[in-house]
């Protein structure tokens, strides 16, 4: 059978792989940098897309998509960086309020939002941030970054199929890790 987005588009409905595969080899390589060019990581990107696409799989029957086929990949994949791009932020604000607690404990600092040393100071957080949560070994990282989303540790553990134990473990190690980065600052 010959596919168009059209075609392919119903016949994914009917569980037609065929057509899943058509879909996915049109599209994956496009997304991934489309995807790159909002989060600034292929890696994450290629892990964006591909979930889109295993949902996509997995949800084909109820999935009801009313636009292009096209404009339905690149405004999830658009939704979900998005929605990664919030989670980071959201990771870095919480690690730099607890790194500035410790800082004006230990250092009898304040964090005026104004004082261009305070300024230097959560810049150098955020960079460090940065850096170690893209030095997490990947199933680290995405642990990680999924309970900081708030997911229980059911929901972690079935969506990356692990134990809870391994998920202590790996956020028990994120967090060490994490924190011996940034100590220095």
């Amino acid at each position: 059978m010959i596919y168009n987005d059209d075609i392919a588009n119903k016949a994914l409905k009917n569980g037609d792989e065929k057509a899943f595969t058509y879909i996915y080899n049109k599209y994956f390589p496009q997304l991934c940098f489309y995807a790159e060019k909002i989060i600034r990581s292929m890696e994450t990107a290629k892990d964006i897309v591909q979930d889109l696409f295993t949902k996509l799989w997995e949800n084909r029957e109820k999935t009801d998509i009313t636009t292009s086929l096209k404009a339905y990949l690149y405004g999830s994949v658009y939704n979900t960086c998005l929605t990664h791009l919030t989670h980071i932020k959201i990771v870095r604000n919480h690690i730099e309020y607890d790194l500035t607690l410790e800082n004006c404990d230990n250092r009898q600092q304040t964090t005026d939002s104004n004082n261009p040393l305070s300024i230097l100071i959560l810049k150098e957080i955020e960079n460090k941030i940065e850096k170690g949560i893209e030095s997490l070994p990947a199933r680290c990282k995405d642990v990680f970054l999924l309970w900081e989303r708030g997911l229980s540790y059911e929901e972690i553990a079935e969506e990356l199929c692990v134990s809870i134990g391994t998920l202590h473990t790996q956020i028990k190690r994120a967090k060490t890790k994490l924190r011996k980065s940034l100590k220095n600052i």
